[in-house]
């Protein structure tokens, strides 16, 4: 049990990071969407190229879905403190 324990708290610590940044932290309209103008506030120097990466649904906004995915991936990183 305490092998398991151990094994559940290290994972635990690896997936932090992904949820270390959410959608409404970033969404400064409140439409649970986040805008290309509103990543480069977290993200200066995001090119759109790198924008349309994460925005995989082509929609020209990205949802927590791909957000998340987009952590996940290591394609951004949560932006340092």
């Amino acid at each position: 049990m305490r092998k398991f324990s151990i094994s559940l708290l290290a994972a635990s610590l690896v997936a932090a990071p992904a949820f270390a940044l959410t959608v409404s932290e970033i969404d400064a309209d409140g439409d649970s969407l986040i805008s290309f103008d509103e990543m480069l506030v977290v993200y200066p120097d995001l090119t759109s190229e790198a924008f349309d990466a994460v925005d995989s649904s082509g929609d020209s906004y990205v949802d927590a879905f791909e957000l998340s995915a987009a952590l996940d991936s290591g394609l951004i990183v949560p932006p340092a403190q």
